[in-house]
């Protein structure tokens, strides 16, 4: 029984060890109301019949509350047993088709592990909330040039752990591989960019995180000779850095990269551009690049200006139009 509801009770039985004797003394003490048929008599025995009834009535309903009480904190507990239960039973489940995913890397007898298994094994654990396991292994299988997986299955494990927001280490693991080969990727495929940060950008990434991101969509562009589409695509992914982290740090080194690419951009003639499923205009990639500021860390501030110098002299040598197929699905201009 609660201690509130233990008060209210012990208050009760008091009232009634005081106040019911009290018609009683009056009965049979100094006013002899017991030997005297008068209306005083009967009213002094139906206050105190009154007063008994309504003492047992509340008493009733006090104790039928911590019943009820009592019974809602053992629904409770039956609940988050169930719960907890069931929670266990869903990571067992997870674990367990985690390690059969695990095993589809395993060589087949003299034969090295089908690529297509591989992919699979990789995509399902991201699927099962193992993101970190995934890019974990991610290192082995595709880093530093290994072609066990392709690009592709490759960018879609490092967006899964980018977007896994309860685990940060999986995140910079995943931004330290995308960094580290950023020059075998092609800035104008869909495909060979995380489409987490593809035009849009996550403030909550790790500052460590952010950078390695930045550096890797730089190298990226300048790993090819530029071209229309080509910066373009360098454009919008900018901006949408810029756009999408509040920090005014960050904002002041994107915007002087961005700035880098505002004279070729007005050379080009139109005032949209799109990439992905981000359209952003000329005027919104001036206004970017106006607010270029110089970062007080002196060591980030110096990787910068190199960075947008060196994206000057790319964007500088901006070429034609490229037709080959494809090409307009990856960098097609808002059709309005």
């Amino acid at each position: 029984m609660r201690s509130d509801t233990k008060r209210a009770v012990a208050a009760w039985i008091g009232i009634l060890v005081v106040v019911v004797p009290g018609p009683i003394v009056l009965l049979v003490g100094p006013f002899r109301l017991a030997q005297a048929d008068t209306p005083r008599l009967a009213a002094v025995l139906v206050f105190t019949g009154v007063l008994v009834t309504a003492s047992v009535t509340l008493i009733g309903i006090l104790l039928t509350r911590q019943a009820n009480l009592r019974l809602a904190q053992e629904n409770e507990r039956a609940h988050n047993r169930l719960v907890q239960e069931h929670e266990d039973e869903e990571r067992r489940l997870r674990l367990d088709a985690a390690m059969r995913a695990g095993a589809l890397f395993s060589p087949s007898g003299e034969n090295a592990a089908d690529p297509a298994a591989i992919a699979s094994g990789l995509l399902a654990l991201t699927r099962l909330d193992q993101a970190d396991l995934a890019v974990a292994l991610l290192v082995d299988l595709w880093d530093n040039g290994k072609g066990r997986v392709s690009i592709e299955t490759a960018v879609l494990v490092i967006d899964a752990a980018l977007r896994s927001q309860t685990k940060p280490n999986a995140q910079l693991v995943a931004a330290e591989l995308l960094c580290r080969n950023a020059p075998r990727l092609d800035s104008c495929q869909s495909l060979h960019w995380p489409s987490v940060i593809d035009g849009c950008w996550d403030s909550s990434f790790g500052p460590k995180t952010k950078l390695l991101l930045l550096d890797a969509l730089v190298t990226m562009i300048l790993s090819d000779h530029a071209h229309e589409h080509s910066v373009r695509s360098a454009a919008v992914r900018l901006y949408g850095i810029w756009n999408g982290d509040p920090d005014v740090r960050v904002r002041g080194c994107v915007g002087t990269l961005i700035a880098a690419l505002i004279p070729t951009l007005c050379e080009l003639g139109y005032v949209d551009f799109m990439q992905g499923n981000q359209r952003v205009m000329l005027a919104e990639l001036e206004a970017a690049a106006g607010s270029a500021t110089a970062n007080p860390d002196g060591f980030l501030d110096r990787i910068v200006a190199d960075h947008r110098k060196k994206l000057e002299a790319w964007a500088q040598g901006c070429g034609e139009v490229r037709l080959d197929p494809g090409r307009l699905a990856t960098d097609a201009s808002a059709i309005t």
